[in-house]
């Protein structure tokens, strides 16, 4: 029953994979189609799906690094600092950066 179990969860994650890569996708095309417009038509920028995209891309990589750190945890050969904080940190920062930025030319214009 074990195995039962764990080939369904297998089977779980295998499935689940393509169907994020489509959704990432579509996003990516909506957010490309959405910028066309907005430069050439001059029609009004909708960034919702920009911080959808970019909030799942950061999402799957902080899950990454955290699955890591946890296979890892207790090896004294591959001691590293905590990369998932250090990565929460920077990825801040950046967005801080981005929205200044913008806020700025926003208010310039």
């Amino acid at each position: 029953m074990k195995k039962m179990d764990e080939m369904d969860r297998n089977i779980q994650l295998h499935s689940i994979e393509p169907a994020y890569k489509v959704a990432i996708l579509c996003l990516c095309a909506w957010t490309l189609f959405n910028s066309y417009q907005t430069l050439i038509n001059g029609a009004k920028y909708e960034p919702f799906s920009s911080f959808i995209l970019c909030l799942t891309v950061c999402v799957q990589s902080f899950s990454q690094i955290a699955m890591k750190q946890k296979m890892v945890a207790g090896d004294e050969e591959y001691k590293e600092p905590n990369r998932l904080v250090q990565t929460i940190i920077v990825s801040l920062a950046i967005v801080a950066v981005i929205l200044s930025i913008g806020t700025y030319f926003i208010l310039k214009v």
